[in-house]
């Protein structure tokens, strides 16, 4: 299996584990294929899995770790295909939501 093929295959368990409610395997596995991504410089799969991972971090409560990593996902993709695209739009809107869900906690 190729080192996309095993990132990929991390990404999917790891998502599969959020849907199952195991939020620490999620964690875990979406960590590891962040860290296989970056290491290869697959900066495709990096905005993805950055993705992915800062829904992991929000549903944890570590939200200033999912605003990173929503953060560094848009940064990515914005050189790759810039704001106007709709994956782009959809992190954006994951970004929003933990910036307020932080502001909320500061309030109460």
């Amino acid at each position: 299996m190729c080192a996309a093929s095993r990132i990929g295959a991390l990404n999917r368990q790891g998502m599969q584990a959020l849907s199952e409610g195991n939020l620490a395997n999620a964690d875990f596995l979406l960590s590891q294929a962040l860290r296989q991504a970056m290491a290869l410089g697959l900066t495709g799969f990096e905005a993805k899995i950055r993705n992915n991972l800062g829904l992991v971090c929000r549903l944890r409560g570590r939200i200033d770790d999912a605003v990173a990593h929503f953060s560094a996902a848009l940064a990515h993709l914005e050189t790759r295909v810039g704001t106007r695209h709709r994956v782009y739009a959809a992190i954006a809107g994951n970004l929003d939501a933990a910036r307020a869900e932080a502001e909320a906690r500061v309030l109460h």
